[in-house]
Formats: structure tokens, sequence, C-alpha cells
């Protein structure tokens, strides 16, 4: 049906370049009730020249928002779902107006030609409104991710409001942020990201890397911010001199002044120092001499003899405090925790949320409070049924029985979120929150400081 209708199918699509036809227009053929069906925006064009009644439709789109490069793929796309890369351009001449995706995927080394193809095909599906082509064109995105070029995948996904490209791009930097962070292909473009993206990268939980990574790829991301700053300030009489600070770099004065230490300041409050191993490590004592980071006050806990001032640095570990954050989800601390609590009880398996015993504690039960921010947008029935959702998988996570509140609250973040997105409703519609009570009062009793809780793994 597909090949018959390309020679006779009764809606001709044509591909001027500019904005007016002229000799080298490109044209293909294919069927109108097909082409309707599957995109809104042919159908709305087919029905404003229906008054015509001719045999034959023809619609006129320009290269610039319809590249001819790419019609034989989009056509195919129509009939059988299935993205024929055989058909998409073979090199990226031919797709060098799209110079956001080629500057994304050439980063210095031979093009990705499949991924600047993907991302020129997305505009054009949603300029079509066809979304089963943007959603087949983001999973190719997604399978060719990589350390060096997931920074600007991110940022192209948050700039083109794609949430699935930079959502999976978010989590890609998460799991590889050690490798990318300190690699020499890709510290260039980690260094490129945004402060509000970084500040991203510090508060979260699963970030893979230990505290001093953290610090150490801050430090770089805040040096790199603070010379680009500088460049802004300088004369263009020295620009490009031997005397300009791209060519000589910061001064020692400057890596410790208090411009940087300004500009780490968001980033310096979500490191997690008190978890840092080991705890007395160079850098941090030197973050600590430069100010970028501020001493926890000595807590009690911490003193083991008051004569000889003696400190136990891993009480944060064994009695965190309620407000604490606790240390970040780390795999391999996470897996070591594991493997030493097995080798201490043969018989001990880690516990689930299911599983029951009588000598559990059981926490009150929590009470959550909503809000239906934009009422005018979000119906009241459909909010009630937002509400009943995170309730009940509140409920089914026992989130009273969470250690500490950050957990709670990242919890209940959670479940928010997914609720909220299998509902397609916007995050900012709904406000769901504990109340007071529930976070002021968990009712869990605390640990002495040198007694590890059942599981272990709480601490995460």
């Amino acid at each position: 049906m597909q090949k018959l209708d390309l020679k006779n199918g009764d809606l001709v699509i044509q591909v001027v370049e500019g904005k007016y036809p002229n000799s080298d227009t490109f044209s293909i053929r294919c069927s109108s009730l097909v082409a309707a069906a599957r995109s809104p925006i042919i159908r709305s064009l087919l029905l404003r020249k229906s008054v015509q009644k001719e045999k034959e439709k023809t619609i006129v789109f320009s290269d610039l928002i319809f590249p001819k490069v790419f019609a034989p793929l989009f056509v195919l796309f129509l009939y059988t779902d299935r993205l024929d890369w055989s058909l998409a351009p073979k090199s990226d001449d031919s797709i060098s107006s799209l110079s956001q995706a080629k500057a994304i995927t050439t980063n210095g080394k031979s093009p990705d030609l499949q991924l600047a193809r993907a991302l020129k095909i997305i505009e054009i599906a949603r300029f079509f409104e066809v979304e089963k082509l943007v959603q087949a064109c983001e999973d190719v995105v997604i399978r060719n991710l990589s350390p060096d070029n997931v920074v600007q995948i991110l940022q192209w996904g948050r700039t083109n409001n794609s949430k699935y490209i930079s959502t999976h791009a978010f989590r890609f930097i998460e799991r590889e942020f050690s490798r990318i962070a300190t690699s020499s292909s890709s510290l260039p473009n980690f260094l490129e990201l945004s402060s509000q993206e970084m500040e991203e990268l510090t508060k979260s939980q699963f970030c893979q890397c230990t505290e001093l990574e953290m610090l150490n790829a801050c430090c770089r991301w805040g040096e790199f911010a603070l010379l680009r700053k500088l460049e802004e300030r300088e004369p263009n009489l020295v620009a490009d001199t031997c005397h300009s600070i791209s060519r000589r770099g910061l001064k020692k004065s400057e890596k410790s002044g208090e411009e940087l230490k300004e500009i780490l300041k968001p980033l310096a409050e979500n490191i997690r120092k008190d978890y840092a191993l080991p705890p007395f490590h160079q850098d941090l004592t030197d973050a600590y001499n430069k100010g970028i980071l501020e001493q926890s006050p000595m807590g009690q806990d911490l003193v083991v003899c008051a004569s000889t001032s003696e400190i136990n640095p891993d009480a944060h570990w064994l009695k965190p405090e309620q407000s604490s954050a606790g240390p970040r989800y780390y795999r391999p601390y996470h897996t070591t925790l594991i493997k030493h609590r097995t080798l201490k009880d043969p018989s001990w398996t880690p516990p689930t949320t299911s599983s029951e015993s009588e000598d559990v504690f059981v926490a009150p039960e929590i009470h959550l409070e909503f809000q239906n921010i934009y009422p005018d947008i979000l119906e009241d029935s459909l909010f009630i049924e937002a509400r009943n959702r995170i309730e009940k998988r509140a409920k089914l996570a026992n989130l009273a029985n969470f250690g500490r509140v950050f957990h709670r609250k990242m919890a209940l973040e959670m479940i928010t979120r997914q609720t909220l997105i299998e509902m397609n409703i916007a995050e900012e519609c709904i406000s769901c929150r504990f109340s007071s009570g529930n976070l002021e009062n968990s009712g869990i009793p605390t640990p002495p400081p040198d007694v590890v809780l059942p599981g272990s793994c709480d601490i995460f």
C-alpha cells in the first residue's frame, strides 16, 4: 500500500527552499487519509483545502520547517511506525542547518549522525504532532547517551521541553558522575553545566560518587565559572594577549578568594562533609582552610574523651540526626555494608517493607496536606483522584516508619511525582506535604550512638 501511494497517492507534499517555490522543489506522494489520520497538522491543512474538491491535493512546506532529506523517512513512518535509517541523510553536510544538534554530536570528534538525525526528526515530529515518532526518536537519543554528550543532551532536552530526554540524561549523569567529572574527554562538557544543574546534582541522593569526589568536582566547576566571570570583566586591550586571564589561569589568591566562595556557596551547602571518607583527608582540610566549607558544630556524640579532646568521626554514621540527610546512596558503600552484615550473620537477609514481625515498632499514622494550586486549570475531580492515589501509595510505602525526616520527604516527593506523571498533571499544580506533627515527632526510638540499626542499610 505504501509503495503504491508513493506513485499514485492523492496527496503531494512539496518542500521548497526558503519561503517561495522554485525549480528545485522536492515532491513526495502519499495517501491523504493516512497522513490526516496520523498528523493533526496535515489534517487541519487538508480540511482547509477540502472546499476546492480537487482529486489531487498539494501541501507546500518550507525546507526550514520540513527538510526534504527527512521526507521519505517521515512518510514511511506514517505507514509503518518504523524508523528506516537507510532513508535518512548519510552525512552531516545534509543537516548542516541543524547547528544545535550538530554542535552536540560533534564535540571535536567524528559526529554521531544517528543522534543528530534523531534530534532533528524530533523537531519535525513535534511540528506535525506525530507523538509516536517523537517517542521513537527520543528512545534513539537515550540509547546514544555517553559521558561526552550527556551534558549537552540534558540542556537540549530542557531547552526543548523534552522531560523524557532530560530526565534520562540527568539520571545518566548521576550514575556516571565520577567518570564525567574526571575524564579528560568529558570534563570540558561537565564544566558547561549551569549553576542550577550543579545544585541539583549536589542535592541528589543517588549521585554515584564519594563526598570527596563531589567536593573536588564542585571546586573544578567553580574555578572554571570564576575564570569565565573574570574574562567578562577583562579589558579588550588585554584579551587574547599573554596577560589575559584565559592564558595565565587563576592566581592562587583568586582560588581562595571571596568570589570563588560566593560561587560555590549554594553547592557547598549540599556537600555532606560529615560522611566524607577518610574524615581527615587533605582535600577536606583545604576546603575548610579556604572557607569553602564550614566546620560542623562539635556535637556531644562526637566527643569520646573530654580531657583529651578525642573525637569519634564515625558518630554521624552510627547515629545520624533526625534532620540529617545522611550519606548518599553510593552503591560501593551499600554493597560493602551488606557483605559485612552477611558475614557477621549468614542467616540475615535485608528487610523488606512487606515483611512484618511482632518486634517491629509501629509508627503513628501519617497525615498529608494537599493543595490545588491552580483550581482554574486542574478540575476538582482530577485533584481528588490524584490525592487518593498519593495517599494510597504513601500508606503502602509505610512512610511513617522511615527513620528520618529527610528520607520521609524524599519518598513522598518521588511518590507524588510518579503519580502526577502517570496522570499527566503538571507538578506545579498540586502541593503535597506532611503535616507538621509527622515531621516533628516520628515516634521512632533512637538507638544509642554505638548501636547500628537492624538492617544497617537504613543509614542510606
